[in-house]
């Protein structure tokens, strides 16, 4: 989506709101296996003392594999994304969002701040785990009957242990 900032280039104070669906649909990364809700992004693009803020709010729900035990599980995500946007060249602002002519591209930004900003691992829960090195049970349903190896540099110990 791509908004219109004429109204407020050169009006400090101005202020543009936005309301959309951004198209999320190469978004999935890391843990996240793709956006099952359409997302919703609502904010707006202010001018303040020259400088245009670009502020969203971002919902929607993600189908995600944990990493520790590999279940499949969804989590709501709620996403605040601030950014500046620039109308300099390349390489002027490597944090800014560039404008094109007087409109900038909210997907662009919402996408890419989205991805940035989401963990590379998800967990299922915070005390999963997560799956027997061994056999590959899952250790959240039943504990597995696979024998502990002692690391060979620690076999000395265990040896006094026995006495």
């Amino acid at each position: 989506m791509l908004i219109d900032l004429r109204e407020i280039i050169g009006v400090p104070g101005g202020k543009v709101s936005f309301d959309f669906e951004p198209d999320m649909s190469n978004a999935a990364s890391g843990s996240i296996t793709k956006i099952k809700k359409p997302a919703r992004a609502a904010g707006d693009v202010t001018n303040t003392a020259g400088v245009l803020t670009f502020s969203a709010n971002v919902e929607t729900i993600c189908s995600c594999i944990c990493a520790r035990c590999l279940k499949e599980f969804e989590i709501p995500v709620h996403k605040h994304i601030s950014a500046n946007l620039t109308e300099g060249g390349a390489g002027e602002n490597p944090d800014g969002y560039f404008i094109q002519g007087d409109k900038v591209d909210a997907d662009e930004i919402v996408v890419t701040e989205f991805i940035l900003d989401m963990d590379d691992t998800v967990l299922c829960s915070d005390d999963c785990a997560g799956l027997c090195q061994h056999c590959g049970k899952d250790l959240n349903k039943e504990l597995c009957s696979c024998k502990k190896e002692v690391d060979p540099r620690l076999a000395v110990l265990g040896q006094l242990l026995e006495k």
